[in-house]
């Protein structure tokens, strides 16, 4: 966004979940501390480097384990235009958890020959400014994704030296270049210096996947630089596409309920996709819906353990499918099934849950043929099946 006199303002996002820190008990209830440093360079040189400190207090045990995205950093920093080299190091300050990231940044112009409107900014709030030397006040939404079904992502716009209002459009593109979406908007507040509006994006009508959001001004200007918005099913589970993601909910809804989610107007398929949810959720008051956050991790943490050779993702194997709908299992163990494999390592792996529908509940996966591809033997297919199926209807049930 446009900067004092000849500069640029970046605004640099970053978004952690609660369990990547580690935290404390303190007077207060649990403390958390991270370090963050961002360095921008042009030909090898340093141009701007900073480095922040920041603490994260939370009530209760419960907000340290929260997967979604629940901690937001933010920090504006005046740079001339240009092309840039950055790095970014964060990490947890009482811990070794951490990353680090390079990039690059083209920095637009918005002097008299540059840019007439700002690159589209994807905001959880907006207070604006009518003074292009005063820093935005924004809390911005670092990922810039929005969850199938779930709250309109709000996109933030500026428009420079306009002596009235400015018509803008605002459009919505796939990554094929094709219209998904468009609508006009005005941006009236502000002055001369600087107007600025937001507009709300139908996330519920929007397809799964990355996506590319573009303004320009409807008087024939250029368009602002483009913005990429990622529609995810999840916070746990990034870019799908909803015939994927069906093919998982196979785990969990009954054949009724895939075939509803299955058909329909994107509203009427976003409707039923919150009634899905609704009917499973533990607790209703809350605001996260716990069993999709715990069904989605589910789903990542099984894709990214259970994998077996031919390519075939962990959320496809038993062993995946099964951690999938119940969850780790209280008891695991290798076990041995046939002597016949001359490395004489374990063949099977044993897993034994304590509290399911029905009582305890043992399963176990043989590697037949020695390649690491575990499938449950007949017994405990049939015995997990069951199982299952109980649930599923327990939850179409509880959903009327």
């Amino acid at each position: 966004m446009a900067g004092p006199a000849d500069s640029t303002y970046v605004i640099f996002g970053l978004s952690l979940p609660a369990n990547a820190l580690r935290f404390q008990r303190d007077e207060s209830g649990f403390m958390g501390e991270y370090r963050v440093q961002v360095t921008f360079s042009r030909d090898s040189q340093e141009v701007k480097r900073f480095e922040r400190e920041e603490i994260v207090r939370v009530p209760t045990f419960a907000e340290t384990g929260r997967t979604d995205e629940s901690i937001v950093f933010q920090q504006i920093v005046a740079l001339p235009p240009g092309k840039y080299d950055v790095a970014v190091s964060a990490s947890d300050v009482n811990s070794s958890r951490g990353f680090r990231s390079n990039d690059t940044l083209t920095v637009p112009s918005y002097g008299p020959s540059g840019a007439r409107v700002s690159s589209p900014a994807f905001v959880y709030r907006s207070g604006g400014r009518s003074d292009r030397a005063v820093p935005p006040d924004l809390i911005v939404n670092p990922r810039h994704t929005a969850s199938y079904g779930g709250e309109a992502p709000v996109v933030y716009v500026e428009s420079y030296g306009a002596p009235a209002p400015v018509p803008v459009e605002v459009q919505v593109l796939d990554e094929a270049g094709t219209e998904v979406w468009r609508e006009q908007t005005v941006l009236e507040d502000g002055d001369v210096d600087v107007r600025h509006g937001t507009v709300d994006l139908p996330a519920g009508t929007l397809p799964l996947g990355k996506l590319w959001v573009q303004v320009r001004p409807l008087d024939g200007g250029p368009a602002g630089a483009r913005a990429p918005l990622v529609i995810s099913i999840s916070d746990q589970w990034m870019v799908a596409n909803f015939d994927e993601v069906l093919q998982f909910l196979r785990y969990i809804a009954t054949t009724e309920e895939i075939d509803s989610l299955s058909v329909g107007s994107p509203a009427e398929r976003r409707e039923r996709w919150e009634a899905f949810w609704a009917a499973r959720d533990p607790l209703p008051a809350s605001p996260i819906n716990e069993f999709r956050e715990q069904f989605f991790e589910r789903v990542r943490f099984a894709t990214e353990q259970f994998g077996e050779p031919g390519g075939r993702p962990g959320w496809r194997t038993d062993r995946g499918e099964v951690f999938i709908v119940l969850g780790p299992p209280d008891y695991a163990q290798d076990r041995y099934v046939s002597r016949n494999d001359i490395s004489g390592r374990p063949n099977a792996i044993e897993w034994q849950y304590e509290n399911v529908p029905g009582g305890r509940l043992t399963l176990t996966f043989v590697d037949r043929n020695g390649f690491g591809r575990y499938e449950l033997v007949p017994s405990s297919e049939s015995a997990f099946r069951s199982v299952a199926e109980r649930m599923k209807q327990r939850a179409q049930q509880r959903g009327g």
